[in-house]
């Protein structure tokens, strides 16, 4: 069933088929102007899918007598590695020579990595200009909540600069997702079942019987919604960084070669196994997450490298002392505050079977 949800901050969140054909008309109702600036920002992957079918449906969209549009396309590498202050800083640049102005609307028509870049851009240009995410992959569409912070990356890790900026709208259209490679929509299902076990009983059991894939539209809508119910919870919100310390320090040593979501699944594989180990939870909750990631075909360990490798990774991210989210139970976990001197034996339980 078609589903709209509102997020904390009080933008609308569409997820349906078919709404990248509409997408003209959602962002004429944006606003009662005559003229409209639109700065399509996309990626090389998705432009060739989807760039001229959306500028298209966007000129040919029923329209108010005397209104005009102005469609300009800018472009970036989809990269993880390109999500930085130097594509800001372009994207900024082309923008402005563009001569957009304060009016314009932002549309970031593509993955997380367009989604934040975009986002950020639009939060600074001119102090702020309209914004409207069009996510095309799962994991972006599970966290579409979550568009009320642009994130970018420094050399010292993932997402480690932010602001707050909420878009005006995001529609998922969940027919991009039959373009998406299996690895790119496996992540996004890694990022959902993270999501599911941080929620409770009744989503996890989705993926535990192994439906998700049968049922995504619900399951993005209970992901949005999940998250939009505790952003202003932090304890609940520190929930969604399990399996990160680890995973996102597998995605480092990878040069980001590994899609984010299933080093994530990696780390939370890891993290599980060393919480039954370490007493932080019971092996009946380990046991239950380790075979709902190998149901959903989602890797529960990792082989390319070694504990001390991972271990060194995200203390150079962490510090000295690092905040280990562990899950308790389905539907709860804690932080644990480990010393960097213990995070490779711990990493090392969790590597071993």
């Amino acid at each position: 069933m078609p589903a709209n949800v509102k997020a904390s901050t009080g933008y609308s969140i569409k997820i349906r088929k078919g709404l990248v054909a509409r997408l003209g008309l959602e962002i004429l109702r944006l606003s009662e102007e005559e003229y409209h600036e639109i700065a399509l920002i996309t990626d090389e992957k998705v432009s060739g899918l989807y760039l001229q079918q959306v500028i298209m449906n966007v000129k040919e969209c029923p329209k108010p007598e005397g209104t005009k549009l102005r469609i300009c396309e800018l472009l970036i590498k989809s990269h993880e590695d390109s999500k930085n202050f130097g594509t800001i800083a372009k994207l900024l640049e082309d923008m402005a020579s563009l001569g957009l102005s304060k009016n314009c609307v932002v549309v970031a028509l593509g993955g997380g990595v367009v989604c934040d870049a975009a986002g950020f851009a639009a939060a600074v240009y001119m102090g702020g200009v309209r914004l409207v995410l069009v996510p095309t992959t799962l994991a972006a569409m599970v966290k579409a909540s979550a568009g009320n912070l642009a994130r970018v990356n420094l050399s010292a890790g993932e997402n480690l600069a932010g602001m707050p900026y909420a878009p005006s709208l995001v529609l998922c259209d969940t027919e991009c997702l039959r373009t998406l490679p299996d690895d790119e929509y496996r992540s996004g299902l890694a990022e959902a079942l993270k999501t599911a076990v941080v929620s409770g009983e009744e989503m996890f059991r989705i993926f535990e019987r192994g439906t998700a894939s049968e049922n995504i539209e619900r399951v993005i809508e209970e992901c949005i919604k999940f998250r939009a119910e505790i952003a202003d919870n932090e304890a609940r919100m520190k929930g969604l960084k399990l399996g990160c310390v680890v995973g996102s320090a597998i995605g480092a040593l990878s040069g980001y070669g590994i899609q984010h979501g299933l080093a994530t699944a990696q780390g939370i594989g890891i993290t599980a196994r060393a919480s039954a180990k370490m007493k932080w939870c019971s092996e009946e909750t380990s046991q239950r997450i380790i075979n709902t990631l190998e149901r959903n075909n989602l890797p529960c360990v990792c082989t390319e490298f070694k504990a001390s490798e991972i271990a060194k990774t995200a203390v150079k991210s962490g510090g000295r002392i690092i905040d280990m989210i562990v899950p308790c139970e389905i539907g709860r976990c804690e932080v644990k505050h480990v010393k960097a001197e213990e995070l490779e034996s711990i990493i090392s339980l969790g590597m071993s079977r």
